[in-house]
């Protein structure tokens, strides 16, 4: 009786440390930023609506995942004319695209501690383009802190595609709070 209810105790703990390494992000403690050169000046913008699950296993990175997304809608970059040019077709489209997706093919570890490596696609505006950067993990009472910055053109997801005063270079900050799912 002792060795069923042992092998149980056993079989529970192994369930419960497989299933830890599975995060949701926690949109209030997360952000997701952009910086754009407008007209000769330096533009800030977010987006809000951060969904998505990660896997994430330091000991066991080609299992790892990360498929998170934000709503295009939500974008806000503090000047209301911009934002509902920025939700319309020339620029996010979000009637028929609301969502952005990052979603990871492989994650490796860096030369530096506590870095790795992101490797994997960014679809905007239903254009799916490979993305890889760097970027922190660290670990918290309930989950972890990812950090991470890439850059993009802007072009290359036909965002703004007729602007000549806009810069094709954003800069993408992604700081994503998780807690244990």
């Amino acid at each position: 009786m002792k060795l069923k209810q042992l092998l149980l105790f056993v079989l529970c703990l192994i369930s419960l440390i497989g299933s830890a390494q599975n995060y949701l992000p926690v949109e209030r403690a997360s952000s997701v930023k952009f910086y754009i050169n407008n007209f000769g000046f330096s533009t800030e913008g977010s987006f809000n609506g951060l969904r998505g699950e990660i896997y994430f296993n330091p000991s066991n990175l080609e299992k790892s995942s990360f498929e998170v997304s934000v709503n295009a809608a939500s974008v806000f970059t503090k000047n209301r004319n911009r934002d509902t040019h920025l939700k319309s077709l020339d620029y996010f489209y979000v009637d028929k695209y609301p969502t952005i997706y990052l979603i990871s093919k492989m994650i490796s570890k860096s030369d530096q501690e506590g870095f790795y490596w992101f490797q994997g696609n960014l679809i905007i505006k239903g254009v799916t383009k490979e993305v890889k950067f760097l970027f922190s993990a660290v670990q918290e009472r309930s989950g972890y802190l990812f950090n991470g910055n890439l850059n993009i053109n802007r072009r290359d997801f036909l965002v703004g595609s007729g602007s000549l005063v806009l810069s094709n270079n954003v800069q993408v900050s992604i700081n994503v709070s998780t807690m244990k799912k």
